[in-house]
């Protein structure tokens, strides 16, 4: 089940509002964080490595939701310098990330710093120059024609949402000649909630919510299981993959019957998601569909729900 859009689902994929939908990110930024493959981000960072360092390493980001690839990578040190270009079509989202970033250098004691229309967040031995553009992703691809490339290019939870044949030579186009990409989250086909509740509507609620994903009305494309595809999709390119692996979604409450931060809010989303998605369903039983969500509510509630969700990462070289 595909949940964390980052700010680009149709409206029938979002929680109800804008102000939820954000609070959402926000919450699900600790079940990302130990979901990504730890593997997957070593070879990136030896890929790296191995192809010299530039001076600044120049890093775009494609659909950067509220900026949580940028915190988590700066917190990871993936490079001492870098220029960094983040980019979303929701422009909230992108005020918000800015925000964000301030309270970000606040809170780990950095400088930042206008800097001609980008901010320069400083310390801890890095140095990095961000640019926050509001942008779509076709047109952008399209507007740089090569007038820039990057060394590195990243799509965190977004591929699972376009067609990979025409947005993958886009993403490519951005590149060095020897630069590298990093696709996280991507999702895969599998969605499980426990304890189980009526196994057969289990089965049924999650079959038709995948299928939703095959069948979007707004031509934006995308897929249940774009993981697997993706890989594929990258050996046809000719691209060299240096490394893939999971990065399930796994969330489950602590002992006290509680969830880290803000992730029952998390879980709540991903429900109202399902109900919005399923809502009028024709093969779904109405009266049986919302004694269902309202039992795995309650769970939530009560420190009992599971949840996980089949994701794949991979980074690897241009072709």
């Amino acid at each position: 089940m595909r949940t964390n859009l980052n700010g680009r689902p149709p409206q029938t994929m979002a929680p109800a509002s804008p102000e939820n939908f954000r609070q959402y990110l926000k919450a699900k930024k600790s079940v990302d964080d130990r979901s990504l493959n730890h593997w997957v981000y070593h070879k990136l960072t030896e890929g790296l490595a191995a192809r010299g360092e530039s001076d600044p390493l120049r890093i775009i980001e494609i659909g950067c939701g509220l900026g949580g690839m940028l915190e988590r990578l700066w917190d990871r040190r993936l490079a001492s310098r870098a220029a960094y270009t983040a980019f979303d079509r929701d422009p909230d989202l992108i005020a918000e990330a800015g925000l964000r970033l301030q309270e970000f250098a606040q809170h780990r004691g950095l400088t930042i710093l206008e800097s001609g229309g980008a901010v320069r967040l400083a310390g801890d031995g890095q140095n990095w120059l961000i640019t926050l553009r509001t942008e779509e992703f076709s047109a952008f691809c399209q507007q740089q024609a090569r007038k820039t490339v990057w060394d590195l290019v990243l799509a965190h939870a977004f591929l699972d949402l376009v067609d990979l044949a025409a947005a993958l030579p886009g993403l490519f186009s951005l590149l060095a000649p020897d630069g590298l990409y990093y696709f996280t989250l991507n999702f895969d086909g599998l969605t499980i909630i426990d304890p189980p509740l009526d196994p057969h509507l289990d089965d049924t609620i999650f079959q038709l919510y995948h299928q939703s994903m095959d069948e979007r009305q707004d031509g934006a494309g995308g897929h249940s299981r774009t993981g697997r595809r993706l890989l594929s999709a990258l050996r046809r390119s000719g691209s060299h993959i240096l490394a893939a692996g999971s990065s399930d979604w796994v969330v489950w409450p602590t002992p006290s019957g509680t969830y880290p931060g803000e992730e029952a809010y998390f879980l709540h989303s991903v429900l109202n998601i399902i109900d919005q998605t399923l809502a009028g369903h024709p093969e779904l039983d109405h009266d049986r569909f919302q004694v269902w969500l309202a039992r795995r509510r309650e769970q939530v509630d009560s420190g009992e729900l599971i949840f996980l969700a089949h994701q794949v990462d991979v980074c690897g070289l241009r072709p």
